[in-house]
């Protein structure tokens, strides 16, 4: 198979794919006139820019894509508004915010803030609004981890059983020899880097970014698989991988992407369904959601289980409300609640998993002080209070908090794509805690009352 010398092919410029300028979103010119100037046009080499991203994180059809149809009534969001949310007011390192501005500050298209299954708070930026799709980026990969967990349930997939023992194409891989379990929790030490911002050609993150479409592989798209065996795709692609000779395989959590192609692959393989439609039928008809949603593609046409999906603002928040319920909502166990239960109780190996990680290095420039531990593809806050995240590069969160019942979800075109590393994100972190808080004195209050 040739990859090295595909690499060799394409030019370093076209890393610029994941860099950005200081715009804000009020600047963002492409696409929002009848004839687009040249310079305001989203390519594949330009769509993950500032200013272009507004648009293209909302129209994410300039990739291959397929539809996630919805079904049955729509549920209903009851509002029980209370605005004076927005302009709550909390500390974050030595500097103080307000909710809206820690959204704004980050570049952010929308939020919603749900309490007690109700909507408290909604705003929409620039041209985003309540009918209009966005990108989920990484948030993908929670979704398709609460898919694993219904499988794990109906007793088709055990996390402790190892890949190659479901998908006969991965036999004798790194991958294929991992269990379930270390391919969900990102401990299988893969030779390869997350790095956003140096994609140099003939790296394993090179190739792989190309065969994803964060980086335009014009090269791989002409050419005709049945003359040439060139893994095009994210699955041809797998067996790829290597482990890293400097780090254990279960020693330490690291974020790696690859990691969810081999989980989405696994739903499929076992559910004898394709991932968009296991999504579809077992989750999305269930939640009631308003909206049909789509599922980025490789030019395979296979699902991007690393970051594919797009919806409404609406609907993804139905799906932390879904979550903060333990998996039931709109009448019907959407997920899992043993698997949510198990991503929550953490065993001290997977606590010591997020310890030994760059994301617990206070001199990292990624230390992020939220994070308990990662597991079954979620970010664990708090296990005691059940608090977890989903989150997809350049600012798409999903909030969870079971103890407060407390949802917010936010869509973001952010100026670069690593949350960890960019200043502006974690003040947004911060307010989610600020309003968590603000909701516990209240019902303090209430009791005191009583």
């Amino acid at each position: 198979m040739k990859l090295t010398s595909l690499a060799i092919i394409i030019s370093l410029s076209t890393c610029a794919v994941l860099s950005a300028s200081a715009n804000g979103n009020d600047n963002a010119k492409a696409m929002y006139s009848t004839s687009t100037a040249a310079k305001d046009q989203v390519t594949l080499s330009n769509w993950a820019d500032a200013d272009f991203n507004h648009w293209s994180f909302q129209n994410m059809g300039i990739h291959p894509t397929l539809m996630v149809p919805r079904d049955g009534n729509v549920s209903v969001l009851p509002e029980n508004l209370d605005p004076k949310i927005a302009t709550l007011n909390f500390e974050y390192a030595g500097q103080s915010f307000s909710v809206k501005q820690a959204m704004i500050n980050d570049r952010t298209d929308g939020y919603v803030i749900i309490k007690d299954g109700q909507i408290v708070h909604e705003e929409y930026f620039g041209t985003f609004g309540p009918k209009d799709h966005h990108m989920w980026a990484s948030s993908t990969k929670s979704l398709v981890g609460q898919a694993v967990g219904l499988l794990v349930e109906q007793g088709k997939i055990d996390p402790n059983k190892t890949v190659e023992s479901y998908i006969e194409e991965l036999k004798g891989s790194h991958f294929g020899q991992q269990t379930v379990r270390t391919v969900i929790n990102m401990t299988s030490a893969l030779d390869y880097s997350e790095d956003y911002a140096n994609i140099e050609p003939g790296t394993m993150h090179f190739e792989y970014f190309r065969r994803l479409g964060l980086v335009p592989a014009y090269d791989l798209m002409k050419l005709d698989p049945t003359k040439d065996d060139t893994p095009r795709g994210l699955l041809a692609f797998a067996p790829e991988f290597k482990q890293n000779s400097d780090l254990a395989v279960n020693h330490k959590y690291v974020y790696h992407s690859p990691n969810v192609d081999v989980a989405g692959w696994l739903v499929a393989r076992v559910s004898g369904q394709p991932l968009q439609q296991f999504i579809a039928e077992n989750i999305w008809y269930k939640l009631g959601v308003e909206h049909d949603a789509t599922f980025m593609t490789d030019m395979t046409y296979t699902p991007v289980a690393t970051g594919g999906f797009a919806s409404t603002l609406r609907d993804f928040a139905r799906v932390g409300i879904a979550m903060a319920n333990h998996g039931s909502y709109n009448g019907q166990q959407v997920f899992s609640k043993a698997w949510i239960d198990d991503t929550f109780k953490l065993t001290e190996e997977e606590r010591a998993h997020m310890q030994r990680s760059i994301y617990k290095d206070k001199d990292s420039g990624v230390y992020d002080e939220w994070l308990e531990g990662y597991k079954n593809y979620l970010w664990v806050h708090d296990s005691d209070k059940r608090i977890a995240t989903f989150r997809g590069v350049f600012g798409q969160h999903l909030y969870i908090n079971q103890e407060q019942n407390l949802v917010i979800a936010t869509f973001s075109s952010a100026e670069s794509a690593s949350n960890a590393a960019r200043t502006t994100n974690k003040p947004r972190l911060a307010a989610f805690e600020a309003i968590a808080n603000h909701y516990e004195q209240q019902r303090a209050q209430a009791s005191q009352n009583k």
